[in-house]
Parts: structure tokens; C-alpha cells; sequence
């Protein structure tokens, strides 16, 4: 009878696992639920940030440090250098500046006030809107469409949607049963426009 060897596992420690949850326990922790703002506030930054996390970076952001958001090519970018400190444009037009709260969501500052900043994100924003943003301007409640496991995110991005999803649900508990798109009409008419995000 031959040998056979026996069947080896790749990963005997669930090491890539461990990783995912520690950094989501990490992320959990840094919820401050004690920052309760309107529903209006609340929507606004949800939609801000999931355009943040369409864009492209390799890093893990920290919370309160500033990060740059650029368009190059209709692709979001997030970069850890400020427009001043690039030595020529190649890196992309800049859109504005992006800062990652205690709550799991972004707010922008600094914005380009250049009117092209806006056609420029829209023109990144517009192929998003069937994929990682179709949820945004779609009819199912908020409950279904949380992006609390995103296999399309790569692993930061999909951390940083599993907490952002998490806050979303605390903060507006009542809310949930509605589509982000209803609830945009009902409180606001810029929530689904293109325009707010630098308005």
C-alpha cells in the first residue's frame, strides 16, 4: 500500500481570520456612541463615506488625520499627501480633503472650489453607481443594504465598511426599514444628487 501524505492546511491557525476580527473588534471599539447628530447630518456623512471607500488606497486610516481625496482616470483615489506636496499633477485632480471620525464616518473639508471638482467626482461616481454604490440610489431599506461584509472592498475598505455599517445601525434604528433614497427625498433633496458632496 502506498503512502499517502497526509492533506496539508493552508492556514491550521486561522490566522487570516483572527486578523479580520481583531481589526473589526479594533474598529468597533473606536464607535463613540455618545455623538448623536440629526438624521439629515447622519445620512449625508453615510453617502460621503461610502464614496470614500470606493476610492482607491492600500493604507489603514487613522481616525482625525487627514487624507486627500483625488480623481484620476473617472477612479477615486485617497492619498496621504496633500495637493501642495506633490511635485507635479500626475497623481490626479484633487477633490478635497477627507477626514475619518470617531463614529466610522468620513467628512470633507478644503474642497476644491473649482467647478470641475464636481463634473470630475461625478464622472468617478457615475460606473460606481451599479456596483459598490448601487444601494444608494435603489429602493430596498437601509437593513438590507449595509455593507457590513463587501467581498468586492479589499481588506481596509472592508473593515472600515463593517463599522461604518454598524454605527449607521445604531445611530438611525428607526430608520432602517427605509431605503437610503426614501429617506433622502423625505429629509433631504441633495442626499442623492452628486452636487451635495461639495456643496
Amino acid at each position: 500500500m502506498k503512502n499517502i501524505p497526509p492533506i496539508k492546511n493552508p492556514n491550521p491557525q486561522g490566522k487570516g481570520l483572527v486578523t479580520v476580527l481583531q481589526e473589526i473588534d479594533s474598529r468597533q471599539l473606536e464607535l463613540n456612541t455618545t455623538n448623536h447628530h440629526s438624521l439629515t447630518k447622519t445620512l449625508h456623512d453615510y453617502a460621503l463615506s461610502r464614496v470614500v471607500l470606493c476610492a482607491e488606497f492600500q493604507f489603514k486610516p487613522v481616525v482625525s488625520k487627514p487624507y486627500y481625496l483625488y480623481v484620476k482616470n473617472r477612479v477615486l483615489k485617497l492619498s496621504l499627501i496633500a495637493p501642495n506636496e506633490w511635485r507635479d499633477s500626475n497623481f490626479g485632480f484633487y477633490i478635497c480633503q477627507c477626514v475619518l471620525e470617531s463614529t466610522m464616518l468620513w467628512s470633507f473639508s478644503n474642497k476644491n472650489t473649482d467647478p470641475a471638482a464636481v463634473e470630475y467626482l461625478a464622472l468617478a461616481v457615475e460606473p460606481l453607481k451599479d456596483t459598490l454604490l448601487s444601494d444608494l440610489f435603489s429602493n430596498k431599506p437601509l437593513e438590507e443594504t449595509l455593507p457590513y461584509h463587501d467581498e468586492r472592498l479589499p481588506f481596509h475598505r472592508r473593515v472600515l465598511a463593517n463599522a461604518m455599517a454598524s454605527r449607521i445601525t445604531n445611530s438611525i434604528p428607526k430608520s432602517l426599514s427605509k431605503s437610503l433614497k426614501q429617506l433622502g427625498k423625505e429629509n433631504s433633496n441633495e442626499v442623492n444628487q452628486v452636487s451635495f458632496l461639495l456643496s
